[in-house]
């Protein structure tokens, strides 16, 4: 074949067609695949229903997670409780190994607005007895010895001026907890204080029979007990919780803003927590998704992602820690820091514990080597409440608006856990061996090791291209604060102290088929697609080359072959 003088053989010819077609596949590739892909992930992240009413996929991954979640718990048993009643003496612990069970959870009577912008679900957890993942020497039968939560909280509440109680009333409660048997400390096996539940004293009473008489008969129906008696018939930290719901949810399906998925509309009905759980209105706001299930797409180390903890009552921000890989996947991790657990900060301040009984738990914290209090000339020109200012020649260091600050790393438990109702107990919450709290927090009691990798409280593997969370570590402490109480025999020489009871860490995994599918999505297919982009991009240019360095060659040649015929 000639063209323009040049003349090409049919190996030639299909040389050409095969570099021109390599060429073509791999601009359209370089120019398609950027605007399909990511279409195409959204389409498959957002929450969808199908035609015949059915889930889209990504809705029905959500209704029931493909995930496998171990919580262990590990105690600490006090070993001188009686020292610590008659003698005041500093608490003694020892950390128990682990009680392990599986955790899942399934969304049910799921709804779509009519726009389909919102969905609604309402999430149901159950807790299942792991015992392959407790330790083979342990078992739920264990005694454990731990703060009692009735009897020091209500002791406590006996002089909280919210109750208005008189001196004699303040008598007569004293000598009814010591009645019913409610005593500083507890024994029970761990299934009790857990799961199963068991009888206190004053639940016992405060639901009976006979006081629901008399409050009827004496006092209109409320109850005659002037303190709150926790509405559950046993105690336990999980009891009634299993196949059980928390509130109910409106999040987001990400239609409109992929980036908003998940992202909570109201929880129980609301859209910001009630005002006496938490002081200011960003302790109040819920944001982000539901434990943070999900997030933004796009993800890169300046990120700060929201989310909600039905169970710990508020809102939390998780920044970027490092990079990792998880089952061949690439990942961002995002952890919540020391900053989110620090309520001297001022942003923070609406989670600081209120301390209505106004006891300094900590005197040596903040250390203040620099304050001479003789040195102020004007105490109304300081705000004391501010963070910086702890430590002002004219401030009280702790002492704030008439009681006292608990050190950062940790906060008190406001609501009962996952629902919108009052807590039933006076506890805390914080990193796993105050790990985020100073020295002062640490050492008060005996048998805390903080290590920073073991008990960082919240860690969150991200795939980064669509932010899917593919692996998490979840830790959280529940402690509980004593102090001495007049009147109240058993509690009247106790120490001012916050006492660790148990920690919870949790690992949740995905199934197999989900880190195949994430695989296959996010790391085969983006590699395999700029593989053949440049494959074929650098066949068609060597062709091409080829076919071109061939016809110089030829045209070199004919010189040659001319002179060399004459």
């Amino acid at each position: 074949m000639l063209c323009n003088g040049i003349s090409f053989n049919k190996c030639e010819i299909a040389t050409i067609i095969i570099g021109v077609a390599c060429l073509i596949v791999s601009i359209v590739t370089f120019c398609v695949f950027p605007v399909l892909y990511p279409k195409q992930v959204v389409e498959n992240l957002k929450f969808t229903q199908n035609y015949d009413g059915s889930l889209g996929y990504s809705a029905y991954q959500m209704s029931n997670p493909p995930m496998k979640n171990v919580m262990k718990f590990y105690f600490f048993n006090i070993t001188n409780q009686d020292e610590m009643v008659y003698e005041g003496a500093q608490p003694r612990l020892i950390e128990t190994k682990a009680y392990a069970v599986i955790q899942s959870e399934q969304k049910r009577f799921m709804e779509f607005s009519e726009d389909g912008e919102q969905l609604y679900y309402e999430n149901y957890k159950r807790y299942i007895i792991s015992k392959e993942h407790t330790c083979p020497e342990c078992s739920w039968d264990d005694i454990v010895t731990f703060p009692n939560p009735t009897g020091v909280g209500a002791a406590a509440n006996i002089y909280d001026p919210r109750y208005d109680i008189t001196p004699i009333g303040r008598k007569i409660l004293g000598f009814g907890l010591l009645l019913v048997g409610d005593y500083p400390f507890v024994s029970h096996t761990v299934k009790e204080v857990l799961f199963d539940g068991y009888n206190d004293g004053l639940l016992t009473v405060g639901h009976s029979k006979i006081i629901r008489v008399l409050s009827d008969a004496l006092n209109g129906g409320v109850s005659i007990i002037p303190i709150p008696v926790p509405p559950m018939p046993l105690l336990g930290f999980f009891q009634g919780y299993n196949n059980s719901k928390d509130e109910d949810y409106w999040v987001r399906t990400g239609k409109t803003d992929i980036d908003r998925l998940g992202e909570i509309v109201t929880w129980a009905n609301v859209s910001s927590l009630p005002d006496y759980w938490w002081s200011t209105p960003y302790a109040r706001s819920i944001r982000g998704s539901d434990s943070a299930s999900f997030c933004k797409m796009h993800l890169n180390e300046d990120d700060r992602l929201d989310f909600f903890q039905s169970f710990m009552c508020r809102s939390f921000t998780k920044t970027y820690l490092g990079k990792t890989v998880v089952h061949g996947i690439p990942a961002y991790t995002f952890s919540v820091p020391y900053e989110e657990y620090d309520s001297t900060a001022n942003i923070n301040a609406g989670f600081r514990y209120t301390n209505i009984e106004e006891v300094n738990y900590y005197p040596d914290w903040p250390s203040c080597p620099e304050r001479f209090p003789e040195s102020c000339k004007n105490h109304s020109a300081v705000n004391c409440s501010l963070q910086e200012n702890l430590c002002h020649d004219c401030c009280n260091m702790s002492y704030v608006d008439g009681t006292y600050l608990v050190p950062p790393g940790i906060f008190p438990l406001v609501c009962y856990p996952g629902r919108l109702k009052p807590t039933p107990f006076s506890v805390m919450y914080s990193p796993p061996h105050f790990v985020y709290s100073p020295p002062e927090m640490i050492n008060s009691v005996v048998g805390l090791h903080p290590d920073i990798e073991t008990h960082r409280p919240m860690v969150y593997n991200h795939e980064p291209y669509s932010g899917s969370v593919v692996e998490v570590f979840y830790r959280l402490q529940v402690s509980m604060p004593t102090m001495p109480v007049k009147g109240v025999v058993p509690n009247r020489d106790l120490p001012e102290k916050i006492i660790p009871i148990f920690w919870e860490d949790s690992h949740a995994v995905l199934k197999d088929y989900v880190y195949d599918k994430l695989w296959l999505g996010f790391v085969l297919v983006p590699k395999l697609v700029t593989a053949i982009e440049f494959t074929l991009l650098g066949v068609g240019v060597i062709l091409l080359l080829l076919i071109a360095l061939l016809q110089i060659w030829r045209r070199r040649r004919r010189p040659a072959d001319f002179m060399s015929e004459l």
